[in-house]
């Protein structure tokens, strides 16, 4: 086998290993995405859920003092009834009407924390119906994982073993330029020459479609032992099968 067909076999294998760990890689990344949500969603819920039960104690506390208000006007108007002077009924009187003032500040403010209380609750139970969705999606996410790694963990032991394989019917110096592109690529390891025109000895490459100096197509057809790489986007370049036989 030639130089470029010992590479195209490693690039196959190097690139079908790749997809392996990335389907992977992927299930891995979304288990953990969603589990961060998760997170998000319960810590925000439980905000709420903090911030309705101090409502609620407030609430009571205000239900408290109103009664206390209540139990001492009535007091007082059994006083103001009992009372045997203008002085006296007038004092008790005034009293009277200041606690019940106090107590309808009381009423008013219970009023609206009691609207605070029907609004937080509502937020609480559409966030306690998000966790409840998100746990139900992280699980989801968490068996696709599995069984994704199950179903490939045999296929990249074998593909791996391959790769070893193939990495060592290429020499040392070359190998080297493999894996640094491969690197720098994301695995997009090699690029094919596309001829737009021979006559005019127009080519690019195939992957970045920058214009290639014709001498590295001349040196292409040669049977040197080195590789040729794309100088803009640094893939090792190749030639088509149709393009294997052009003159140059």
């Amino acid at each position: 086998m030639t130089i470029t067909e010992d590479l195209m076999s490693l690039y196959r294998v190097d690139s079908q290993l790749r997809g392996l760990r990335t389907r992977v890689e992927n299930a891995r990344e979304l288990v953990a995405i969603r589990k961060r949500k998760l997170q998000k969603l319960t810590a925000d819920h439980d905000e709420t859920a903090a911030r309705l039960r101090q409502l609620q104690a407030q609430l009571a506390n205000l239900e408290g003092e109103s009664t206390d208000f209540k139990i001492r006007i009535e007091k007082l108007r059994i006083e103001l009834n009992a009372s045997t002077n203008d002085k006296q009924y007038r004092a008790v009187l005034t009293e009277m009407k200041s606690l019940e003032s106090l107590r309808d500040e009381i009423e008013t403010t219970q009023l609206g924390e009691m609207e605070r209380i029907e609004t937080t609750r509502a937020e609480t139970t559409s966030k306690e119906e998000a966790v409840a969705n998100q746990t139900r999606m992280c699980e989801v996410a968490g068996t696709e994982y599995t069984e994704c790694e199950t179903a490939v963990g045999e296929r990249l032991e074998e593909l791996e073993q391959e790769r070893v394989t193939a990495a060592g019917r290429v020499p040392d110096k070359i190998l080297v330029v493999f894996e640094e592109v491969a690197e720098l690529t994301d695995g997009e390891t090699l690029a094919s020459v596309i001829e737009l025109s021979k006559k005019d000895r127009d080519y690019t490459c195939g992957s970045c479609h920058v214009t290639l100096p014709y001498h590295l197509v001349v040196n292409l057809h040669s049977s040197g032992t080195g590789v040729q790489q794309c100088p803009n986007c640094n893939r090792i370049l190749h030639l088509e099968v149709e393009g294997a036989e052009a003159e140059v």
